[in-house]
């Protein structure tokens, strides 16, 4: 028996350990139903407004629910409904032009809109691409083979599948990703992803605007759903 207790003693002074010790890189600016966060060597937990958020994290939301990570260059991720991110990489130099940001999208729904951080070191991966910014905010949807669609809503930049295609994305440009993650052609039109639940689940707060804040309302994580109705 005092072995058992010793040994939890033991695990929960190190998960608290690593709780301590853990870099924060943002916080959780809104939150909708529930999300979590699994911080390195530490177990899950739930994520409420304003928690920190760490360095190689996973972030994971619920069905019907969001999250909004605001990092501490001013860059932000919205999370829509079942939706799970690896914060890879994150190092900040405090507004002198240094520093390196790579976030894993495993699946689901994401808006990004880049901050100080220089965009030729800012990375959006899911299973399949990986996407380069230049002053951007992009739309994404992914399932956990790579599946899926990704819209410049604002800025530029490029999609690269690591097989020899790159494409190269315009403001307003929509593309769709196949299998093995080939790159189709990019159109520019509105952001579809082909089903009404799912273009709504990027605008997760109740907010109707599409516009460069679409996407930052929302509640506190305890049930509340938040939101409002500005149309910038």
């Amino acid at each position: 028996m005092r072995v058992l207790v010793a040994a939890s003693i033991l695990s929960v002074a190190a998960g608290m350990a690593s709780a301590a010790l853990a870099e924060n890189v943002g916080s959780a600016t809104r939150v909708q139903r529930y999300a979590y966060q699994t911080m390195p060597q530490a177990g899950r937990g739930p994520l409420y407004r304003l928690d920190p958020v760490v360095r190689n994290a996973r972030l994971d939301t619920v069905p019907s629910g969001a999250l909004e990570v605001t990092f501490t260059d001013g860059s932000r991720l919205t999370l829509g409904s079942a939706s799970s991110v690896v914060v890879d990489n994150y190092v900040f130099g405090g507004g002198q032009g240094t520093g390196a940001q790579t976030l894993k999208m495993t699946r689901g729904l994401f808006r990004f809109v880049s901050g100080s951080m220089p965009k030729d070191q800012v990375r959006l991966q899911t299973p399949s691409v990986t996407i380069g910014i230049r002053g951007t905010s992009v739309k994404i949807k992914t399932d956990e083979k790579g599946i899926g669609t990704i819209f410049f809503e604002h800025g530029q930049g490029y999609i690269d599948n690591g097989q020899g295609q790159t494409v190269q994305m315009g403001e307003g440009d929509m593309v769709k990703i196949g299998p093995n993650g080939t790159i189709g052609t990019p159109e520019n039109k509105d952001w579809s992803a082909g089903d009404e639940a799912v273009d709504h689940g990027l605008n997760p707060f109740g907010q109707q605007n599409h516009g460069p804040n679409g996407g930052t309302g929302g509640g506190d994580g305890a049930g509340s759903s938040g939101g409002g109705s500005n149309n910038d």
